[in-house]
Order: structure tokens, then C-alpha cells, then sequence
């Protein structure tokens, strides 16, 4: 499992998308094939909840936060698993889903994946091309969660400047050199170099490009 993160984002979201929390969730009333795929993922190194009923799943599946994929059977008893997933979309899961049947034809494979189910496999799965197909999820799932809470914890990092850290960066940031934004601040030089290296380092940014970046995602 391999989170590929930008270098101001690697030093600052050590936790938890550099340790994750992954819990692979599995949906299927057949109990033979949930024990067989439990020990499987849990061999790689995965965590495993297993839900046989549909509609326990639905009452349930909201106190998980983890990060990781959702493995959908289709032929349920009272909510099948085409039916879950489109009740799934109006809730906006957020967790990629696997639908992994014996049931399933071309058909509903293609409409499954329109409708943005990750991807569709047939049961029995070949090892090698489930174990890719899950770890391909759960690096989409990690992803999505950056996206999701990078301005929110960038943001935190940010408010823990002072206001006259701020005041420097900004003007940084505008492409001012020190001696310039002393000048601006009426402060000194060494003052102005004091404060730039603090932000830098809290801000966990090496040059100028990373600052303006880091700034554009708290301001857009």
C-alpha cells in the first residue's frame, strides 16, 4: 500500500494518511466465501469487517471511518447489491466499491462501473488480479480523503502562525525579497529572515513555489 504524497504534504499529514487506518468492509450473505476472503486480506495486512445482510450494513456502516473499499456481492436477499449501491450513491459513499459476484454479466458490469462502482469482478477472482484491484481502491480511497481535508489541515497549519509570520510569508509570497518586506513592516532585515525561516519550517514549505502553493489552497 503506497500513498504517494507531494513533499510539503508528506511533512505535514503524517497522520493519518502516512500511517492509515485501512478497513476493508465486505457484503455478502454466502458465509464460506467471507471467512475465505477475511483470511486472504487479512494476510495482506488488511483489516476486515464482514457484514452478511444488506440491510445491517446500512444501519451500520457510518460508524467505520477508516479509509479502504467496500466488496459488494450481487444476489442478496432483500436488497441485492445493485440495489445497495445505488442507495449508496444518494447517501454519497465515499469508499470505492468492488462488486465481487458469481452473478454478473457484461451488461451489468459496464453499468455498474457508469454508475462508479471501481470495478467488477467475477467469483472465483484470480488472486493477483484481486489483491491489485483492492489495493488500487484503497489508494484511490486514501486520495479522495486528501483532497477532502487537505484545505481543512493545511488551514490548521496556517492559524498557528503568528500574525506577523503571516504578514512576512504573505509578501513572500508576492515575490518581495527581505529587504523589501523590511522596509514594508518597518522592521529589520535579520527580523524579517527570523521570521521567514519559522513559517517556513511550520508550514513544512522549502521554497517559494511551495508557499504560494500552500497559500492558494487555504485562499481558493
Amino acid at each position: 500500500m503506497t500513498v504517494i504524497l507531494e513533499p510539503t504534504e508528506r511533512r505535514i499529514l503524517q497522520n493519518p494518511l502516512e500511517n492509515p487506518q485501512i478497513l476493508i468492509r465486505i457484503v455478502d450473505d454466502n458465509a464460506a466465501t467471507c471467512k475465505s476472503l477475511e483470511f486472504f486480506l487479512e494476510a495482506l495486512g488488511y483489516q476486515v469487517k464482514i457484514w452478511n445482510d444488506p440491510e445491517t450494513f446500512l444501519r451500520e456502516y457510518e460508524q467505520f471511518k477508516e479509509d479502504g473499499c467496500l466488496l459488494l456481492d450481487i444476489r442478496m436477499p432483500n436488497i441485492s447489491g445493485i440495489e445497495l449501491h445505488d442507495i449508496l450513491i444518494k447517501k454519497n459513499f465515499r469508499l470505492p466499491i468492488i462488486f465481487l459476484t458469481g452473478h454478473g454479466d457484461v451488461e451489468m458490469a459496464v453499468d455498474s462501473v457508469k454508475k462508479g462502482a471501481f470495478n467488477f469482478l467475477l467469483k472465483p477472482s484470480n488472486e493477483k488480479k484481486l489483491t491489485e484491484t483492492i489495493a488500487g481502491a484503497v489508494q484511490l480511497s486514501l486520495e479522495r480523503h486528501l483532497k477532502e481535508n487537505k484545505k481543512i489541515i493545511f488551514q490548521e497549519v496556517y492559524d498557528s502562525l503568528t500574525s506577523r509570520e503571516k504578514e512576512v510569508i504573505r509578501l513572500v509570497a508576492k515575490g518581495k525579497l527581505n529587504k523589501m518586506i523590511a522596509s514594508d513592516l518597518h522592521i529589520s532585515e535579520k527580523t524579517v529572515q527570523q521570521h521567514r525561516s519559522v513559517a517556513c519550517h511550520k508550514l513544512a514549505v522549502r521554497s517559494v513555489p511551495e508557499l504560494v502553493e500552500f497559500l492558494n489552497i487555504i485562499d481558493n
